[in-house]
């Protein structure tokens, strides 16, 4: 388990085109911050599955909503190896013995 700060920074690049010149250019921009919740279970003996929760918190915002949005994502996905089970990340040699 584990919790957090999660955060993210919208900027858009070029105006929109397309449209009339009383609406148009729109370049939005949004910060947003907030909490992180994650969870990591296993489930039976190759699968592990995954919970997370998050919210942010967004502000200076210039031609789009500001607020509040909140995401919750599960997945499931191949458990990783134990250790007791997976081969070492290096081939080591025992000192000789004299």
């Amino acid at each position: 388990m584990f919790v957090g700060l999660v955060g993210y920074a919208y900027d858009q690049l070029t105006p929109d085109s397309g449209c009339a010149p009383i609406v148009c250019p729109f370049e939005s921009r949004v910060l947003g911050v907030g909490p992180q919740l994650g969870y990591i279970f296993p489930m039976g003996k190759d699968w592990q599955g995954y919970f997370n929760l998050k919210a942010y918190g967004e502000f200076d915002n210039n031609d789009r909503p500001d607020g509040w949005n909140a995401w919750l994502s599960f997945v499931i996905s191949p458990a990783a190896p134990s250790s007791a089970t997976s081969s070492p990340s290096m081939a080591t040699k025992a000192p000789p013995h004299y």
